[in-house]
């Protein structure tokens, strides 16, 4: 879907300390070996920290940058993954309550790595469809809970390579007004035969976090390997290539070609074959990736593509003309956007901050 008039006016992120890999491995800790291996540096760790403070933290970082102030925002967009609070809490009411208050529609998005660009999309439709000023797109997850094992979620079936999981919050201020970058085009798709991928081997009743087992995506994988090698080689392929079809679609709205993408943001992932995997498809060294900025924070959940774009911009690594390819996929759901940086933000008047150094 290209767009006319949707700009980004803010970014904030809220980061943890990291902690290093290879002294966690030292360590003994369960997991951290397999992850030096397959690539991780470091990986961010919020302790107990509720990832709602995060969202809000990063959302009101977003909003002080921006030229606007919280009666402007007409929509509060909430991406998550995890449970984060009491059963049948709304968390994005809580982002709302901190940062913006009033009575906009506040509405939690549940696409797991996906929900922060699809929230994009949806925030940027609101404002066209609804004529209104500005709209705050956040998220965040706190994967240090003791139903989950941030070390070992995810070990790639069949390989030695494994995801780990870093905290973070993140948020976009998305204006009629202007900004530092203006919002081209963005898209997004589903594949849905994949979710079959995502639970093979689990039962849907009861759900499985109130059987007090941790959840093991790999483990799923795996499965759906044994019982149908084709089918398995099959639905990497077709996620492969609708991530592929999706950016194509979107770079063609924008009147965008892949040589005029300075850089591309997107799942983060500690082994350059995955980047590799999404980039060269397109046309696209995956050296315009963010490789080793992601492995040193571990994969962010719904977060990434944002801390990405913050970091790039803060530390210079895209300027005022300079076209960014933001990509993201969850599950079965996959979204894309172009970004043009179309000047400097004023936040960085004073020293910026590197958003991935450790604190």
């Amino acid at each position: 879907m290209r767009l006319d008039g949707v700009h980004i006016a803010g970014v904030g992120v809220c980061l943890p300390g990291v902690m290093d890999t290879r002294e966690a491995a030292g360590r003994g800790v369960p997991g951290a070996a397999e992850a030096v291996e397959s690539g991780w540096t470091g990986v961010a760790v919020a302790g107990e920290r509720p990832a709602p403070e995060m969202a809000a933290e990063a959302a009101q970082q977003a909003l002080a940058r921006s030229a606007h102030g919280p009666a402007d925002i007409a929509v509060l967009m909430y991406a998550s993954i995890l449970p984060h609070g009491p059963e049948g809490w709304p968390p994005q009411t809580y982002v709302q309550r901190r940062v913006v208050g009033g009575t906009i529609p506040a509405v939690e998005i549940r696409q797991q790595c996906n929900g922060m660009l699809g929230g994009v999309e949806l925030a940027a439709c609101f404002l066209t469809a609804h004529d209104r000023l500005a709209a705050l797109v956040t998220g965040a997850d706190n994967f240090g809970t003791p139903m989950f094992d941030r070390w070992r979620y995810a070990a790639a079936a069949g390989t030695n390579r494994t995801s780990i999981t870093g905290d973070a919050g993140a948020a976009l201020v998305l204006s009629r007004k202007g900004g530092f970058a203006r919002l081209c085009a963005v898209g997004s798709m589903s594949v849905p035969w994949l979710e079959d991928l995502f639970r093979s081997g689990i039962p849907l009743f009861p759900p499985e976090p109130t059987l007090g087992r941790i959840p093991d995506v790999g483990a799923r994988f795996a499965d759906y390997r044994r019982r149908d090698p084709a089918a398995f080689a099959a639905a990497k392929d077709a996620l492969s290539r609708a991530r592929a079809e999706l950016a194509r679609r979107t770079l063609d709205e924008a009147g965008v070609t892949a040589d005029q993408i300075t850089r591309v943001t997107h799942v983060f992932a500690g082994a350059r074959p995955y980047v590799e995997g999404v980039l060269t498809p397109l046309g696209i060294d995956a050296s315009r990736g963010m490789l080793e900025f992601g492995r040193r924070l571990g994969h962010l959940g719904t977060c990434d593509p944002v801390v990405a774009l913050d970091h790039l911009v803060a530390t210079g690594g895209v300027v005022p003309g300079d076209h960014v390819l933001m990509l993201s996929n969850g599950g079965a759901s996959l979204a894309c956007a172009v970004v043009e940086i179309t000047g400097r933000p004023a936040w960085l008047t004073a020293p910026p901050r590197t958003a991935g150094a450790a604190r």
